[in-house]
């Protein structure tokens, strides 16, 4: 396990603590202990001995969504709260503390590869040499598949050399529920299918998936054989090189795109679907206040959904009342289209826009 930054985590406990204006699960949960200052206190004092390990403990730790609000209006800039508190978790974990509710999902991962249970179907396909893979990911594959069909589609609009494999889950969720064993076996698995494979690239339209191969994969000590895409800047090479023709969209004239917190604030991918929605004639892009890199989470983060249910429902729901009600609502995460939908709302995937801009 990496070494744990206790001056930072300090520092952090000690601080006046302003952060808590953005971070949304102190605004739902309404309780200083599940600040970002008061995680950082409990966790320096489980640390050092002065509070004992227990449930309540590790469950107020797990309050995090991992969306780097707090780091926003954050004065020490070498801090990453929510790496050191999935560390400190990880010290919980290894004396037996996890969340009850999670049970099932942490089943279902070890025994399917998928914290939702068996994985539906896979479309088997290879079209050329198959110079690229396109990875599903568990969420996509789990609640919704029509993302799936329609990133496929336009690969074959636009003439693509592809391939999918048998894929495992990336072991995103393994990590964050102190599996790190699991989620070294889930990588190594992946690996394996990928270098068998023969492609060149990876390209999925899940963040957590990209964060997990582009950069966890390497703090695992696994060694991916591919490089990695998300399927934005992919799909937005495609359209630029003439590939693919975006075409207007009946009944679709407004926007307002969700920029999730991992492309938002630890990749800065923020441009890339801006400017693929521009591509798309007829489309014209109405903010939410705010948006970009000061984007405010929707409750997705850390599968915050499965762990606090109606937590995440009340951020979502906060999240919502900043949109200006656009005639389509889009992001790029399968997470955040899982929140944002809660109101019975259309969320569509951008791949699900451009798609139809491609029919």
């Amino acid at each position: 396990m990496a070494e744990i930054d206790l001056k930072n985590l300090l520092n952090c406990a000690l601080c006046a603590n302003m952060c808590r204006c953005e971070c949304p699960v102190t605004q739902v949960f309404s309780r200083e202990a599940v600040s970002p200052a008061g995680k950082a206190r409990l966790a320096y004092l489980l640390l050092e001995g002065k509070l004992d390990w227990t449930e309540d403990n590790y469950a107020a730790l797990s309050t995090c969504v991992g969306c780097k609000g707090c780091e926003t209006l954050c004065p020490f800039l070498e801090l990453e709260l929510d790496k050191e508190l999935q560390k400190v978790k990880g010290e919980g974990a290894s004396q037996n503390f996890n969340l009850e509710v999670l049970d099932p999902y942490r089943a279902n991962l070890k025994n399917y590869s998928s914290p939702y249970g068996m994985k539906q179907d896979i479309p088997k396909v290879q079209k050329g040499d198959g110079e690229i893979v396109f990875f599903s990911g568990c969420t996509s594959l789990a609640n919704n598949p029509n993302s799936i069909k329609a990133t496929l589609s336009l690969l074959d609009k636009a003439g693509v050399s592809y391939q999918t494999i048998n894929e495992d889950c990336c072991g995103y969720p393994a990590e964050i529920w102190g599996e790190p064993e699991l989620a070294r076996q889930l990588a190594d698995e992946n690996c394996k299918r990928l270098a068998e494979s023969g492609a060149s690239c990876l390209v999925t339209n899940c963040p957590e998936c990209w964060l997990t191969f582009k950069k966890k994969y390497a703090e695992w000590g696994v060694e991916l054989p591919v490089n990695v895409k998300d399927s934005t800047t992919y799909l937005l090479e495609l359209i630029e090189s003439g590939k693919l023709q975006p075409k207007e969209v009946e009944g679709i004239n407004t926007v307002t795109y969700h920029d999730p917190c991992i492309w938002a604030r630890v990749e800065e991918n923020i441009e890339a679907p801006r400017q693929l929605l521009a591509q798309i004639p007829g489309v014209e892009l109405d903010e939410a206040e705010p948006a970009g890199a000061n984007s405010r989470c929707c409750g997705g983060g850390q599968m915050f959904q499965l762990t606090f249910p109606q937590e995440a429902e009340a951020i979502a729901l906060r999240r919502l009342q900043e949109f200006p009600g656009a005639s389509a609502l889009v992001t790029t995460c399968p997470f955040c289209r899982e929140s944002l939908k809660i109101e019975g709302n259309e969320v569509l995937e951008l791949v699900e826009l451009l798609d139809m801009a491609c029919k």
